[in-house]
Formats: C-alpha cells, structure tokens, sequence
C-alpha cells in the first residue's frame, strides 16, 4: 500500500458517479512546476492525479469547484495504459482519498460576509469557510440558511461550517 499527501488545484468541478449501484465522487488534481533553464527560459509542466473519493455525501463536496486548491490524503496506485492518441505506453496516478481538505477558496464559492434574512445580523466567513454564526445549540442535522448579499441561500452546520444551499430546479419544485 502506497500513502500519498498531495496539495493541487482541481481541473475541473468534482463528479458523483454511480457504477453497478455504488456512487463515488471523481476529480483530477493538477500540480503545475515552474522552473527557468541554463539558457534563461522558463519553462513549466503539469502532472494531473485522478482521484477518487468514496463518500457522495460529504459536506466539502458543494466547495470541490474548478481551480479550488486541495490537501488529499490517500491510498495511491500506478496504472499502465495505451494511450490510443499516439500509441504509447503511459503510466497515470490514482488516489484513493481517505481525507480531502480545502487549502482556501475562491470568493465566487463562499462570499465573505453572509446576513440573517430574519434580523439582518451579518456574519463573517472565514477562508476556511466557517461562519462565525452562533451554533453552540446545534445538534447533527440541525441548518439554519443565511443569504449573501446577492440572495444567495447558504447553509450553515454545527461549527458554523457553511455551504452553498442545494436549491431544486424551479420544474422539479413545481411538481411536488
């Protein structure tokens, strides 16, 4: 067994995918180096992890955007594979992920500020996208939704943690 730790940003927003009735969150982790030659050009190369993360259900899931950097922790394994383009041998990494972090985020996810539609209190977000919201009465399950500035619904947790609001298309919300 390989253990890997690896920090990147992702390639594209995370996917839940379901096979033979079992559903897992895929991503591709891009780490990019830049390094300057003898000869005075810079130069830079991308290596690309695919990753793979077992729990659809998981609260860093609405955050796992496009360009969002991560920390992954995780079983690692090597595949070998002919690429069909230019038909070579190639070997890719593959991380199974046992713990995924956000190392920050983009203020298009989370806004900074987020307001109590009931009273209008403002709250504060953190980078790490924790809402300074008073939660000590919290139990597991319990939401409370505040809005950013735009009327974006948020949801906040127990610890304050806070995430876009899963709203329903409006076709879907009609039906039921």
């Amino acid at each position: 067994m390989f253990k890997v730790e690896l920090i990147g940003n992702l390639g594209a927003d995370a996917e839940v995918i379901t096979k033979n009735g079992s559903s897992f969150v895929a991503m591709r982790v891009a780490h990019t180096n830049k390094y300057t030659q003898q000869d005075g050009t810079t130069r830079e190369t991308t290596d690309w992890v695919d990753v793979t993360m077992n729990n659809p259900e998981s609260k860093v899931l609405p955050y796992l955007k496009q360009g969002v950097k991560i920390f992954v922790r995780g079983n690692a394994s090597l595949r070998v594979y002919s690429s069909p383009k230019d038909r070579c041998m190639k070997a890719g990494l593959s991380v199974a992920a046992s713990e995924i972090e956000l190392c920050g985020g983009s203020s298009e996810l989370v806004p900074r500020e987020v307001i109590n539609p009931e009273d209008g209190a403002l709250y504060k977000v953190a980078k790490y996208y924790q809402c300074d919201y008073d939660t000590k009465g919290f139990k597991n399950g319990d939401v409370k939704v505040l809005v950013d500035k735009n009327g974006q619904m948020f949801n906040v947790i127990k610890g304050g943690w806070i995430a876009p609001a899963v709203q329903e298309p409006e076709a879907e919300a009609e039906q039921k």
